[in-house]
This record gives structure tokens, sequence and C-alpha cells, in this order.
């Protein structure tokens, strides 16, 4: 019984790892179409895509794969054979609904930066620019925030984030500590700066993007709530059937 349990445990933390590592290739991916199709300026560098990959988003992402086991995971029908770990479902939520959200805050935080620099469609901006390089900084961190929230969302596909634990995983915490460290190294140390070409950025940036995280977390409950309303109706409907059957 519980090699059962640990088996079912490890199975849902790699779609929960999947889930969340997923979600930020989309932030990462639409500034470049849009700089190749929109003649938008790059909201976000090589080096920047590399600060959230092999940086920010490592120890969340493995702190959601040291998760402990669901309240009801043994109370569950067994998953069929042919299941895979990646599935149709995960990837839409991932990268048409999780993703596009934080593309949305992401590429708002650069565009607020650069209107608020006085920059407009079409006019040259210098890569070597203040106004450029405290944008990308903008779009970055507002990647990371939507990350922090993001990496909560991911603990449950169908659970809200109420039930479960806040405190229940270590791991989490210190991930979420070390990628505000570093984002913080990142964009206000020269070091930072320099290396990954940001410029400081104000506060009115990190209020701009915390609507955008709070919008994600409302919609992903209510879809957590359908859901469960969903499954709730389902299994309804196979009682009934079963009572009429006997």
């Amino acid at each position: 019984v519980g090699a059962v349990e640990e088996g079912r445990t490890v199975f849902e933390n790699i779609r929960k790892f999947l889930t969340y590592i997923l979600t930020s290739n989309v932030p990462e991916l639409i500034p470049y179409l849009a700089f190749a199709f929109a003649r938008v300026p790059l909201a976000l560098t090589v080096i920047q895509i590399l600060a959230v990959d092999l940086g920010t988003d490592m120890v969340p992402a493995l702190g959601l794969g040291a998760e402990p086991p669901d309240a009801g995971v043994m109370r569950r029908p067994p998953r069929a054979r042919q299941d895979r770990l990646l599935t149709a479902g995960l990837l839409v939520r991932a990268y048409a609904f999780l993703g596009v959200l934080e593309t949305v805050a992401a590429m708002a935080a650069f565009f607020f930066v650069l209107h608020g620099a006085g920059w407009r469609w079409g006019d040259e901006l210098p890569a070597t620019s203040l106004p450029y390089r405290q944008a990308t900084t903008a779009c970055l961190t507002a990647i990371v925030l939507m990350q922090i929230v993001n990496v909560h969302l991911c603990r449950s596909r169908r659970r809200s984030i109420a039930w479960r634990p806040l405190f229940g995983n270590w791991l989490i915490w210190a991930g979420i500590v070390a990628e505000v460290l570093l984002i913080l190294l990142i964009d206000y140390t020269g070091f930072g700066n320099a290396l990954f070409g940001t410029a400081p950025i104000g506060y009115r940036v990190w209020v701009f993007v915390l609507p955008f995280a709070l919008t994600m977390l409302a919609l992903d409950e209510v879809r957590k709530a359908i859901v469960r309303s969903r499954k709730a109706g389902c299994s309804a409907a196979t009682a009934e059937g079963e009572a009429w059957g006997a």
C-alpha cells in the first residue's frame, strides 16, 4: 500500500513539475515572435531567459517534485496503463492558460516602462539605452513574480490553493526566497546589471505586476472549481446508474 501511494505521488509530482516549467516557456517565446513579426523591441534577452530557466525556476520546481502525498491520493481509482505524464490537458493548462496569463503580465510590464520613458511605436531603441534595459528588467521581473504565484497553483491540478497547507513544503519556500534574492541581485546590483543587461526599476513596476499575479490566482481557482464540479457531477451520475442497475 505504501509503495502504491508513493508511486502515485511521484507520478503526480512529475506532472506538477512539468506544468510549472512549461508555463514560463510562453512568456520567453512571445517576445521573440513580437520582435520578428510586430516590430516590437525585444522584451527579453537570451541571458535573461537563462536567468529564469537555470536560476529562479530551479529550486521551486524541485520543491514541486518533493510535494507530500495528497490526502485523497489512495481514494482515487487506478489510472489507466496508457496514461502519459505529458497529456493534452497539461499542455493546454501550461501553454494556453497559465502561460498566456504570464505573457500578458510580462509584456504589459515591458510596455509600461517603455511608455513611461516616452517611447512610441516605431521609435528607435538602442539596446544599451537605459529605458530599454529597464523595460527588459521589468519583463524579467514580471515573469519571476508570476512564477512565484504559479508554483502554488501547480501544487494541485484540481484542489484549491486553500486546501493545501501553505507552509507544508519547506523546499518550495526556500525556492521562493532564493528566486526573490536572485531577482533583486539581477535588478539592483552593478554585477547583476552588467551580466544580465538589466537596470534598476522603481517600485511602481512591482506594484503594476501585482494585479496580474492576483488575476492568475483567481482565474485558476475558478478553473479548478469548474473541474471539481464536473467531476462531482460525473461521480453522481455514475452512482445513480449503479443504483438503477442494482
